[in-house]
Formats: C-alpha cells, structure tokens, sequence
C-alpha cells in the first residue's frame, strides 16, 4: 500500500476505533498471529526488536493468556477480560526458537506455534508464496525445548496445502496425521489446528472436528466472545510494516472492518 492511502486508512481506522470504544468492554479475545520473527526478505516477516516491543507494549495494557486458556473460557461461557489477547506463530519458523522464544521466555508469556509437521527437522520450510528465499523450520528438539518452557504447539498440516482445493481424503490424511506426529514427537495433546492460508470450507471444517481438534483458527478478522465457531476462531495479522502506532489500533480493533470489507472485496475479485 502507498504511504498516502495507507496514512488515509490509519486515519479512518482510528476514528472507527474512537466510535468503538463508546460501546465499552465486552468479554472477548483477540488473536493475533505472525510468522517468521526475522529480518528475512518476506513480507510477512516482523523484526525480534519490532516483536519484542509488541509484547512489551501487550502486558502494558493488555492480559495476555493462552489459546488453551480462551478456547477453555469460551466453550464453557465463562468470562473474559475485555483486552484479553493471544500470540500465535503459523509454519514453524527456525526464528520462533532463535528469537521469538527468549523475548517470550523473558517477559513470561507462552503462545501457540502452529507447526507444518512434515518440514519439521528438515533443511528448508516451503511454506512461502511468490518468494525464492525459502527459510528454515524449527527442529524436534528445540520445539520439546519450546514446550517445556510452556508453549503450546498445534497443527498447520503436514505440508502447507489449500485445504479446500485438495481431495477430502488427502486433506484427512494432512489434517490427522501432523495432528498424530506432533503428538508423537512431544508426547503431549496437540488439540489446536491452523488453517494453511486461512483456506477452508464446511467440509474441511467438519473433518478437523471429526479427527479430534478443540478448536482450529482462521485469517478472518476480528476478536472472540461467546458466539464465535471454535473452528473459526478469529485472528488479527502483524507484519512488517506495522508501525507502533498501527500495531496498537490493530490490537484494539480499529482495523476489523477495514480488514473484513477488503477480505470480502478480495473474494468478489476473484469470481
């Protein structure tokens, strides 16, 4: 986005934040999710110091809890705080170890690392759209080392695929077994699950129930209460070239309609 519409957007989104702030606090979470904590050459990437300043400017203001936390609260209709908000990584990123986990470790917050099982203790994690650099995963070992510490770990599939142009049997076979293999390798339950993408339809959705996951997240925009599919949560993206400033009005909100009328204009494009 060019400075100029993306200055029009922040200032649009900042007065919708200030509307939405009059309607007061409501129990709800907001989850937010990364990829890669690096400075690599992707868009999606977010810098260890650009990181390690949203998490200290998150326990400033906001009660940070985990997702096995907020799917708990939420499946039994209890109470959130109103700034309650998640971490979460998608792919599995050799950087979540090398500097995403000592800046949590530090300040004392857990989050989910949500794992493309099959490229995990492999060489390369192609998991990256439109880009030649293909970065490293994590390995088995730093991902127990992550778990003892208290992350919590999930499933992204086995490799990375758009789950609702694939075979239901072959989107079985990657839903339930990266489930079994993460499971396998920390000898612990694994009952959360990430859709590569954000892609999937009510069949994708019915099997990730039937295979035995809690609840699975989405890229659709938006905080969690009580009305909210388990299997849809709603997450809000951080990339790099959010600002302090754009970062804080993203956590608070001010950009889910924003987000929402672009998904919605996306999909009719693509018609």
């Amino acid at each position: 986005m060019a400075s100029v519409p993306r200055a029009l957007v922040s200032s649009l989104a900042l007065a919708l934040h200030r509307l939405g702030r009059l309607a007061g606090p409501r129990s709800a979470a907001r989850i937010l999710y990364y990829h890669s904590i690096s400075d690599d050459p992707v868009r999606s990437s977010v810098s260890p110091e650009a990181f390690a300043a949203h998490v200290e400017y998150l326990r400033g203001g906001y009660e940070l809890a985990s997702l096995s936390e907020v799917v708990r609260r939420l499946g039994v209709g209890a109470p959130l705080a109103p700034r309650t908000v998640v971490i979460t990584l998608d792919d599995g990123f050799r950087d979540n170890y090398e500097q995403a986990f000592p800046i949590l470790a530090r300040a004392g917050v857990t989050a989910t690392v949500f794992l493309t099982a099959s490229y995990i203790g492999t060489d390369r994690l192609p998991t990256l759209s439109r880009t030649d650099f293909v970065p490293r995963p994590l390995d088995w070992a730093q991902v127990r080392e992550m778990h003892a510490f208290g992350m919590e770990f999930g499933s992204h599939t086995l490799t990375h695929p758009m789950l609702s142009r694939v075979p239901l049997a072959e989107a079985r076979r990657e839903i339930a077994e990266s489930r079994r293999l993460i499971e396998d390798k920390l000898g612990a339950p694994a009952p959360f699950f990430c859709y590569p993408r954000g892609d999937f339809n009510e069949a994708v959705k019915r099997i990730v129930k039937e295979e035995g996951y809690l609840a699975a997240c989405t890229t659709l925009p938006g905080a969690n209460d009580g009305t909210t599919d388990p299997f849809a949560l709603r997450r809000t993206y951080v990339g790099r070239r959010d600002t302090p400033s754009e970062f804080a009005k993203k956590v608070a909100g001010a950009y889910d309609l924003l987000q929402e009328g672009v998904r919605l204009w996306r999909r009719l494009q693509a018609r």
